[in-house]
């Protein structure tokens, strides 16, 4: 006999339940035991802790027979259908949202166990009557088993969202499944938290091995309940988790009473300067929801917001995000926000609203489809802004407007899946942002007035979307003049971060960029589609890095009709027309006057500064200006560039290091008809590629 019969022996006595399972082990590690008085000592100390936990299950089971003979007819029914629910792994899970407390989307999911076509049985009759017949262990295990194969069978519910999974870790699983359960937990750690339920009387070593067991497997801890029972701070440092979940009991009426604002701020306080999230579950009320987000809570979980529901939910209703945002607002600002809703087809007076207190124009609410018309004053400063309500498909006039909010929050804000047409009538202006269109919707701009829009946030836009998001359609096709000028640090006049589709139809546009990175017309990070026809167009972009028209890491795709086009980009790298680090540039001009100058270290007038370009002009004019010791008219000094020139009047100047405007192989070169006249200081050709 050695250590590891024992070992053996002990493993399988747990799965026994009484004294006289025990004889036939005993019997078999007598068998192999040698007679030192060492291994005598060991077998006999495993002999009787066998026996002490045997008798204790017998006794156990006796008690728990006496509470049965008790239970009442209702009881013994609910305890049998309970049974049932564990013999056959009968559960199913419905998902709440948790949603974040600045913006209203969905954060993640808690799965709750329920028990489906038993009436009468809630989460609370299964905890009670599996713990009364000792089967914690298989609520435990099924819990994980069953929401873990779930998220990997339906992953594209969650987008990527994390779930939180009930856990009682002192409650023991069966070493079988344990191994399966640890293995699913590995396999999916990056969706899952763990929730568990503060126990002060966890021995400290226990909780250090539950603790080291979910972060040596990259698994978040939640504490829940926190605020009832053994809830102390000292007790929540033992733990160390990664969200904090304050109970029902401390958030019910919190508006209403001081002492619960004053341990809540407190909580939230000690999670924020723990890198701790600080979670409010059960939230039922309008109030106690603004109360809670006027106090820096991070997440938010309750009826109020969503219920639990057996389909998983891909976002909030919009009046419930709108709310969210409103109380986040109110929070950074200092005042509540009060939002005029306007009826449909009403004529909206901002010098009206502004002396009743409004700061919010709500669009949409209510009535999907219809107009409204704003009218103020050019030099009349109201600091209101406008909210489309998701789903609008209408128009908005704006006659003399001039609108401001925050400079991280857009003047006019569209919502989801809208489409959303702006007429101008007179003069326009957005001071410190613009307008925000997500990639569900539709913006397009109309009318014989203008728009001037003055940015002030450092990471701007200012029609189209933030740095980290495409924007949607966006159609001019006004008469007017649009002008929008940012002299910050990062963004986009007209488009959005990660790009999308710009219609330039006609009108007039003056745009100006400057910030560090810079880009007029396209996307900062993802790819850009630009059409212009029939307009007049002057854009100006300059920083460390600066694109006029076109993306700054990703493919450009642009095209010019009709046009008269002045671009004009300055900075260490720099594109006129095209992508700075794309793997593509495309670029189609005919019939458009072009007048594209640049200055740098290294630049292209037209084209990508560092990949393929295929370039293609017809029946144009295009007057080119470009200064750096690595400038080229065309393409990249890697070659890979492709270009087509038919019947255009092409005149450069070219103050450049070498006496290069394109580099491409003269199979790739189509010049016909117009002229070329090119200038190196003192030295001229008509020749495109030397």
């Amino acid at each position: 006999m050695n250590n590891n019969d024992i070992a053996i022996f002990l493993e399988r006595v747990l799965s026994l339940h009484s004294v006289s399972e025990l004889e036939p082990l005993e019997k078999k590690l007598s068998q192999s035991s040698d007679s030192s008085q060492e291994n005598i000592r060991l077998m006999n100390a495993a002999f009787s802790i066998a026996y002490e936990l045997m008798s204790a299950r017998e006794k156990q089971a006796a008690e728990e027979k006496s509470r049965l003979v008790e239970l009442s007819e209702t009881e013994r029914s609910e305890i049998a259908m309970v049974q049932r629910l564990l013999d056959y792994n009968m559960f199913t899970y419905h998902f709440q949202p948790i949603v974040r407390a600045d913006n209203g989307e969905i954060y993640s999911y808690e799965a709750l166990m329920r028990a489906e076509g038993m009436p009468g049985i809630t989460p609370f009759h299964i905890l009670k009557y599996a713990e009364l017949s000792h089967r914690l262990g298989d609520v435990e295990q099924y819990t994980f088993i069953n929401v873990i194969r779930y998220l990997d069978e339906h992953a594209e519910l969650f987008k990527g969202r994390k779930v939180f999974i009930n856990s009682m870790p002192n409650v023991r699983v069966g070493t079988d499944k344990l191994t399966e359960i640890t293995g699913l937990l590995k396999q999916h750690a990056e969706s899952i938290v763990v929730e568990m339920v503060e126990n002060s009387q966890f021995v400290d070593d226990t909780l250090e091995k539950v603790k080291e067991q979910f972060h040596d497997m990259g698994i978040p801890i939640a504490i829940d309940d926190f605020g009832t029972g053994y809830s102390n701070i000292s007790n929540l440092l033992r733990y160390s988790p990664d969200y904090v979940k304050l109970d029902r009991s401390l958030i019910s009426g919190i508006q209403d009473n001081p002492n619960k604002r004053h341990l809540v701020r407190e909580i939230i306080d000690f999670c924020h300067s723990n890198s701790i999230m600080a979670l409010a579950e059960g939230v039922e009320a309008s109030e106690e929801l603004r109360t809670l987000i006027l106090m820096g809570i991070d997440l938010i979980q309750g009826f109020y917001t969503a219920r639990p529901s057996p389909e998983v939910l891909s976002s909030l209703p919009y009046d419930i995000r709108a709310e969210i945002k409103a109380h986040h607002a109110e929070r950074t600002d200092g005042q509540r926000m009060r939002v005029y809703q306007s009826p449909n087809g009403e004529m909206i007076s901002l010098e009206r609203l502004q002396k009743e207190g409004y700061s919010k124009i709500l669009v949409g609410s209510g009535w999907s489809e219809g107009s409204v018309t704003v009218t103020g004053e050019l030099q009349l400063y109201t600091g209101i802004h406008i909210e489309i309500a998701e789903g609008f498909k209408g128009t908005v006039t704006l006659e003399n407007a001039h609108l401001s909010n925050q400079v991280d929050r857009p003047c006019i804000d569209i919502g989801d899946n809208c489409e959303a047409t702006f007429v101008l009538i007179g003069e326009n202006k957005l001071t410190n942002s613009g307008i925000r269109v997500p990639e569900t919707s539709t913006f397009i701009l109309q009318g014989n007035g203008g728009l001037s829009i003055k940015l002030g946030n450092a990471d701007f836009y200012g029609i189209g979307n933030d740095l980290f998001s495409p924007h949607g359609d966006l159609i001019f096709d006004q008469d007017g003049s649009v002008e929008i000028t940012a002299e910050s640090h990062t963004g986009v006049c007209i488009g959005s971060g990660m790009g999308g589709k710009i219609f330039i139809r006609r009108g007039r546009y003056i745009i100006k960029a400057m910030g560090a990175l810079s880009v007029g017309i396209g996307a900062a990070a993802g790819p850009t589609d630009i059409d212009i026809i029939g307009c007049d167009l002057d854009c100006l972009a300059t920083g460390a890095y600066s694109v006029a028209m076109g993306s700054s890491d990703s493919n450009a795709e642009i095209k010019m009709l009709y046009s008269h086009i002045v671009c004009h980009s300055e900075s260490q790298l720099s594109v006129g027309i095209g992508t700075l680090h794309g793997e593509k540039a495309t670029v189609r001009a005919e019939s458009t006057n072009l007048q594209v100058t640049g200055s740098g270290d290294a630049l292209t007038v037209i084209g990508a500064l560092t990949n393929s370009s295929d370039i293609s002009i017809l029946r144009s004019s295009l007057k080119a200006r470009c200064e750096g010791s690595r400038a080229l008219l065309f393409g990249s000094y890697r070659g890979g560039t492709n270009i087509e020139l038919t019947d255009v009047d092409l005149s450069a100047e070219m103050a450049t290091e070498f006496r290069v405007c394109a580099i491409a192989e003269e199979k790739d070169v189509h010049v016909s008809g117009g002229r070329c006249h090119l200038s190196f200081g003192d030295w001229e050709s008509d020749k495109l590629v030397i």
